[in-house]
């Protein structure tokens, strides 16, 4: 994409080359999470810092760069617009990132296209490399809890609410593993406690959550879902109508 060209909804799905996770692995967490947050920020500014043409040794064109760091380093990425299910869904995928010091990022990238790596199969979303890279997703701008994850059976929650441990309406947008965390440890010697079991359930889902994030966090799962569908997984966005930024297929 070119400069002045923007995504539907500013909303885009990101996709990381393995080339791209192990590039930038043994940066300090500090600079990894600058690197993400920049990339991110795609979802706003599709073309980057500028987009590249076949002219010298690299045979880029079509592809785009944005510099990172300070400047001091310069990710390959390609952003388009793609159409899926009667939609447009905007799409960047990340190829590798590196020092801009005599254009060696370029002959990676290069290396990569020709080498034909740059395929799904060496590709991952942008919610498995953050866990990867163990950098939490409302570091790098985005929110991490807006997503509604597959229901448990419908069994699950029908005991849980039968036990009194939750209300219909929460047990219902809980996971099979957030659901079994609450039954399992909801209770007060023998008794349900409703809050304990919604507490359980959270820190399942990732770390710990407590008060008025809980609330959010259930009320945004009840919410209508962005529905885009992703070209590679051929699953709809899991995030709210809405959402800022990063689609999220699972």
């Amino acid at each position: 994409m070119r400069p002045g060209e923007v995504f539907p909804h500013d909303q885009a799905y990101i996709e990381f080359t393995d080339a791209f996770i192990e590039s930038i692995i043994d940066l300090t967490q500090r600079q990894k999470v600058e690197v993400l947050a920049e990339i991110v920020a795609l979802c706003d500014g599709p073309a980057g810092s500028h987009t590249l043409s076949n002219r010298g040794a690299q045979r880029l064109a079509g592809f785009n760069t944005v510099d990172v760091l300070g400047k001091a380093y310069r990710v390959v990425f390609v952003s388009v617009v793609e159409h899926v299910g009667g939609q447009e869904v905007g799409h960047i995928r990340v190829l590798v990132c590196g020092p801009r010091r005599n254009d060696a990022v370029y002959d990676t990238a290069e290396a990569l296209r020709r080498s034909g790596r740059f395929s799904a199969e060496e590709m991952q979303e942008i919610w498995e490399a953050l866990a990867f890279l163990e950098v939490v997703s409302e570091e790098v701008g985005m929110d991490g809890w807006d997503f509604k994850p597959n229901p448990a059976p419908l069994g699950m929650v029908r005991a849980a609410v039968a036990a009194g441990v939750l209300d219909q309406e929460t047990a219902e947008v809980l996971s099979q593993d957030e659901l079994a965390a609450a039954m399992a440890h909801g209770w007060t010697d023998s008794a349900p406690d409703p809050a304990k079991a919604r507490a359980a359930a959270m820190e399942r889902a990732r770390g710990g959550v407590l008060g008025a994030d809980l609330t959010r966090i259930l009320g945004q799962r009840k919410s209508a879902r962005c529905g885009a569908v992703m070209q590679r997984t051929g699953q709809p966005c899991i995030r709210r109508q809405g959402h800022p930024g990063a689609h999220r297929a699972t």
